[in-house]
């Protein structure tokens, strides 16, 4: 599959829309925006955080690969692409909570 660009634009997205998913977790607690950071937020929010972001990214790469595949939008196909979201996510929070900083 040529995706790509389907992805360039979906990361893209998710680093857009980045300080105002933090923002919805940890409220107005920043007083600057050039601070912002998930290392600020606590255990639950984090996870919170990362299955936002991995849904945002999912969400938008579906909706751009479905118009190219309008035939493949069944139920079952919906299922595996949650289950994916959220295998994702448990990925990305061993890698997240287990590298060193």
């Amino acid at each position: 599959m040529n995706t790509i660009g389907f992805h360039a634009f979906s990361i893209t997205l998710c680093a857009f829309l980045r300080s105002y998913v933090i923002q919805l977790f940890n409220g107005n607690h920043f007083t600057n925006k050039k601070y912002l950071s998930v290392y600020h937020l606590s255990f639950l929010k984090k996870i919170c955080y990362i299955f936002s972001i991995v849904i945002l990214h999912n969400i938008t790469l579906w909706t751009l690969e479905s118009f190219k595949n309008i035939h493949n939008f069944h139920s079952i196909f919906f299922l595996r692409k949650i289950f994916i979201s959220i295998f994702t996510t448990i990925l990305c929070i061993i890698y997240f909570f287990f590298r060193r900083i």
